[in-house]
C-alpha cells in the first residue's frame, strides 16, 4: 500500500494529504468558525438587549411628554374655595445666607398671611440661622443631635413635637428656595378638590449663571413639564422631589416622616405608596431652588441623589411586583419611576449603545434600529424643551458644547453610586446668594 504524501498549503497554512486538508485541520477550522459565530451571536444579542432597554426607557419618558403635548397642564377643577391654613416646615443646616430670602418669598405670597405659619428647624447649626429667622419674626427651633444628622431626621423630630390640630395642610421647603406668589393658592385649590399628597413644580432659580446651570435648566423643564405634568394628565402618581411638597394633616398624622436615608424624598414616596396614597403634580405651584454652578459645588448633592436613588431599587421592584399582582398600573409606574434613568444618564447610555451598535453593524443592524429609536425620541423631546425656554434660549443653547464634559462627570457619579459610595453619608451643598431668578414664564413653559 502506498501512503499519501503529506504537504503544506502555502496559501492556507494547512497540512494536506495528496492536496486535501487533514481531518484535524478541518475540525480546527470548523471549531474556530463555530466559536466566531457564537461570539457574534452573543455580542449581537447583548448589543440588541442594551439598545432595546435604552430605547424603551427613552420611549417611556417620551410617552408622558406626548400626553402633556396633547392635553396640556392638568389641574384640579375649581371648587368652592375655603382657605386652608398651612404649617410651613423648613429644615435648615447653616442656612443664614439664604433663609431670609425664602421667608420673604413666602410672606409675599398671594395668600392671607394669617393662614401661613412658618417653623424653621435649625438642625445642628453652627451659624446664626436661628437668630436670623427670629429676627424676621418667625419661629426657629434648634435641634442639636450631631450623632443623628439629616433632613429626614429633622423633619421626623419637628413633626413629632408639633400640634397639627390648627392646620389643614403641611408644606415643606428647603432653605435655599424661593416660593412663587401663586404657590399656596394653587395648593389650596388642589386640597379643596380632594388632594392629599401634592408635589409642586420644582424650578431652577439661576438658569443662566454658568454652563452647568444652563444645561441643568433644560432637564428641570423636561422633568416638570414633559414627565410630571404628563403623568398628571394620565392620573398617575409622581415621586416627591424633596421640596415644594404639601400634605393634608391627615396624611402627616398617619405617616409622619419616617424616611431617614439620604434619599429621604423617594423613601417617603414609597412609604406613602405602601399606604395607597398617590402623589399628584401641581403645575402652577412653583418653587425655585438655587442650583449649584460648578462641578465642585454640585458633586455632594448629585452624589447624594444618585446613591440614595440606587439604595431604593429594591423597594421599586417590590412596587412593580405589587402592582402586577393587583393589576395596578400606577403602582407599577411608581416603581419604574425610580428605576428609570435620569435624562442625563439616558443620554450617555444612548451614546454607549450607539458605539456598540456601530461596532456590531458587520453582523446585524438590529441594535442600530433600537438606538435610532432612542436617539429620535430624545432629540424630539430635547428640541421641544429648547423651544420652550423663552428669552434664555440662546444663552442655554450656547452651553451645549459643555454637554460631553457634563455627561462624563455624571457617569462617574452614577458609577460611584453603583458601588454604594457615601450611601449613609449626608453632605451639605455649599450655598451662594441668588444671582438670578430669571426663568421661563408660565406661557413659555
Amino acid at each position: 500500500m502506498t501512503r499519501g504524501k503529506i504537504d503544506g498549503d502555502s496559501r492556507t497554512g494547512l497540512q494536506t494529504i495528496d492536496g486535501a486538508p487533514t481531518a484535524w485541520h478541518c475540525f480546527r477550522n470548523d471549531t474556530k468558525q463555530i466559536l466566531e459565530s457564537t461570539l457574534a451571536i452573543v455580542l449581537v444579542a447583548a448589543g440588541t438587549a442594551f439598545g432595546a432597554i435604552v430605547a424603551l426607557a427613552a420611549l417611556y419618558r417620551a410617552a408622558f411628554a406626548l400626553a402633556y403635548a396633547l392635553r396640556g397642564p392638568r389641574i384640579c377643577e375649581e371648587h368652592p374655595i375655603r382657605l386652608c391654613r398651612f404649617l410651613i416646615v423648613v429644615p435648615a443646616h447653616n442656612e443664614v445666607l439664604l433663609i431670609g430670602e425664602l421667608i420673604a418669598s413666602i410672606r409675599e405670597s398671594d395668600y392671607p398671611p394669617g393662614k401661613l405659619d412658618i417653623i424653621v428647624v435649625a438642625d445642628n447649626c453652627t451659624d446664626a440661622t436661628a437668630a436670623r429667622v427670629r429676627q424676621l419674626g418667625e419661629i426657629a427651633i434648634s435641634r442639636t443631635d450631631p450623632e443623628n444628622p439629616g433632613k429626614g431626621q429633622a423633619l421626623d423630630w419637628i413633626l413629632s413635637k408639633t400640634d397639627l390640630s390648627p392646620y389643614d395642610a403641611v408644606a415643606f421647603f428647603d432653605a435655599d428656595n424661593l416660593v412663587d406668589s401663586a404657590f399656596f393658592q394653587a395648593m389650596n385649590r388642589e386640597l379643596n378638590g380632594g388632594g392629599r399628597c401634592l408635589q409642586g413644580y420644582y424650578d431652577i432659580a439661576n438658569p443662566i449663571e454658568s454652563p452647568l446651570t444652563r444645561l441643568v435648566s433644560i432637564t428641570y423643564l423636561m422633568k416638570n413639564l414633559f414627565y410630571n405634568a404628563g403623568k398628571r394628565c394620565l392620573g398617575l402618581s409622581v415621586s416627591l422631589m424633596g421640596t415644594g411638597m404639601v400634605f393634608s394633616t391627615d396624611v402627616i398624622r398617619t405617616f409622619g416622616w419616617k424616611a431617614d436615608t439620604i434619599g429621604e424624598d423617594l423613601e417617603q414616596t414609597f412609604n406613602l405608596l405602601d399606604g395607597d396614597e398617590r402623589i399628584f403634580f401641581v403645575y402652577d405651584a412653583r418653587t425655585r431652588a438655587q442650583e449649584s454652578s460648578t462641578f465642585k459645588q454640585a458633586r455632594p448633592q448629585r452624589q447624594r441623589w444618585a446613591t440614595g436613588r440606587r439604595a431604593l431599587r429594591s423597594r421599586a421592584w417590590n412596587a412593580i411586583a405589587t402592582g402586577l399582582r393587583q393589576r395596578s398600573f400606577w403602582r407599577i409606574d411608581a416603581g419604574i419611576d425610580v428605576l428609570l434613568p435620569s435624562y442625563s444618564k439616558l443620554a450617555y447610555l444612548t451614546v454607549l449603545s450607539l458605539v456598540a451598535a456601530v461596532a456590531l453593524l458587520k453582523w446585524s443592524v438590529l441594535p442600530m434600529f433600537f438606538v435610532g429609536a432612542a436617539i429620535v425620541s430624545q432629540t424630539l423631546e430635547f428640541s421641544a424643551a429648547i423651544a420652550l425656554l423663552g428669552s434664555s434660549r440662546r444663552q442655554i443653547i450656547s452651553a451645549l458644547a459643555f454637554a460631553p464634559i457634563f455627561l462624563l462627570w455624571k457617569a462617574i457619579i452614577d458609577g460611584l453610586a453603583i458601588v454604594g459610595y457615601r450611601r449613609t453619608h449626608w453632605a451639605r451643598t455649599d450655598r451662594t446668594p441668588h444671582h438670578s431668578t430669571e426663568r421661563p414664564s408660565d406661557q413659555d413653559s
